[in-house]
């Protein structure tokens, strides 16, 4: 299974989805949404490193990590001391959906992150919907992402744009992004480094939200990766597959106090 496989699937369900429910039925949904708390408000603290908790029943790397609903987990989330949750929506390789944001949203008051692969305006406006209040955005799979993040605006949610390389940074900052996350995962075999945060993170000026995304095992590892200077941490399959979940978020969240460095500017 290759990136591109994803992204191939991703595309034919955005079409089956499209007709399921138009974009117009959606932007009169958004009416009767109310609009969450400000995801990178939430995660802006003068000396914590942020916690994002995400919802991740499977993946292409692991398989199957976790058959707990989002009612299950998003509850010890919040009393875990999350600043923000991520909920992942893809079906065909993540084993979520969309009705998982809309679930989420309706019992917890943690601003939502929707995480999938977003190739279009429709799934912005969608994500919008279901009540999150921020996207993520890939730097290199959106293919307009100066748009993306001005929709984002349009519809008072944050764009998390993510980023892999030092030339993906500089189109992300030169778009307006407000938040930019570095994933310590290679798509090309799926390999996690936390050193990807440590060689970019330099790279993301001081004014703009920092989020490592994958990889976080343990307290030593929010330490590690707070020293690089990020905001926030992205944390998914070591969550889902932890026996205790409420005491893995909580040892993350402590972890994350009063560690904050701030970011040397390269």
């Amino acid at each position: 299974m290759k990136f591109t496989d994803i992204i191939q699937e991703r595309e034919r369900l955005l079409e089956i989805r499209k007709k399921y429910q138009p974009l117009a039925e959606l932007k009169e949904n958004i009416k009767r949404v109310k609009l969450r708390t400000d995801f990178k408000k939430s995660l802006l603290k003068e000396e914590d490193v942020s916690i994002i908790c995400e919802y991740k029943p499977a993946s292409p790397s692991l398989g199957e990590i976790s058959q707990l609903t989002v009612g299950d987990v998003v509850p010890l989330f919040e009393e875990g001391g999350a600043s923000a949750v991520s909920v992942l929506t893809e079906e065909s390789y993540f084993k979520s959906n969309i009705d998982n944001l809309k679930l989420a949203c309706r019992i917890t008051r943690l601003p939502l992150l929707r995480k999938d692969f977003i190739l279009d305006p429709y799934q912005i406006y969608e994500a919008r919907a279901y009540g999150a209040s921020a996207v993520l955005l890939m730097a290199d799979i959106y293919p307009d992402l100066k748009e993306g993040i001005e929709i984002c605006k349009y519809l008072d949610m944050d764009a998390l744009v993510e980023c892999k390389n030092p030339e993906e940074i500089e189109t992300a900052v030169r778009a307006g992004a407000e938040v930019i996350g570095i994933n310590n995962r290679d798509f090309d075999d799926f390999k996690i480094d936390l050193r990807r945060t440590e060689k970019l993170a330099s790279y993301v000026p001081s004014n703009i939200t920092l989020v490592s995304e994958s990889g976080v095992q343990s307290p030593e590892d929010v330490d590690f990766l707070s020293k690089l200077g990020v905001d926030a941490l992205l944390v998914g399959s070591s969550i889902m597959k932890s026996s205790n979940i409420l005491e893995k978020v909580n040892s993350l969240v402590l972890a994350g106090k009063n560690s904050k460095t701030r970011r040397q500017k390269r």
